[in-house]
């Protein structure tokens, strides 16, 4: 069967119930956030995603009266930008085995008001890519931002590499028995067999919370 973008956006938007994709001719508003300019910003030396983690510390302070570590943060934004083209190619792939664009370019995302991570993601491009193609993209998009992403805290490579894997990983065990999910998986390099994270989030430095389900830091 031959898809279109649209077909695509349509059949990822029931998949995840944190998640609506729309197709676009352009950036539908001012909210929303056009992933090409904020690589262009990140890569000219400037910290587009400041406001960004920001409002996420804040939101941590204000719950947990302490001033909380930035790397939280910092992990957070890193996990919730590189998950907008993974999520979008893992699950297109798993189910049709073809992928929407998904360079920087042909995606655009808008935040969740209060909770902050990707709610919304519009399609920029008509173009629908092959499975190798989207592995490629990925790879390209979420580098290109790793990069040159600068939290203000160190973050290691696995930290940083190892949030693909698992947004990857994540998308892929969504949706149980897509038809192409295995060669999606062999395209992306993901096991779908780990029963751990690679990265961590840090959400146990906050006071009185456990660190997450699979988290290697309790494997």
């Amino acid at each position: 069967m031959t898809y279109s973008a649209k077909q695509l956006a349509d059949l990822l938007d029931g998949e995840c119930s944190w998640l609506a994709v729309r197709t676009a001719d352009a950036l539908p508003g001012p909210e929303w956030i056009d992933c090409a300019d904020l690589l262009a910003e990140q890569q000219a030396g400037g910290d587009p995603t400041y406001g960004w983690r920001k409002a996420l510390h804040d939101d941590y302070g204000r719950e947990y009266a302490i001033e909380p570590p930035e790397q939280i943060a910092a992990m957070f934004v890193l996990m919730w930008y590189v998950s907008v083209p993974s999520m979008i190619a893992g699950m297109a792939t798993a189910l049709t085995g073809v992928s929407p664009d998904v360079s920087p370019q042909s995606l655009a995302f808008r935040r969740h008001p209060t909770a902050h991570y990707p709610a919304e993601v519009a399609l920029l491009s008509g173009r629908v890519v092959g499975l190798d193609e989207a592995a490629a993209q990925v790879d390209a998009h979420t580098r290109t931002f790793l990069d040159s992403y600068r939290p203000g805290v160190k973050l290691s490579s696995r930290q940083r590499f190892g949030a693909v894997e698992d947004e990857l990983r994540g998308a892929l065990k969504l949706i149980e028995d897509a038809p192409h999910r295995a060669a999606a998986a062999q395209a992306f390099k993901i096991d779908l067999d780990q029963p751990m994270r690679t990265s961590c989030c840090f959400i146990y430095a906050l006071p009185n919370v456990n660190a997450c389900g699979g988290c290697p830091r309790v494997s």
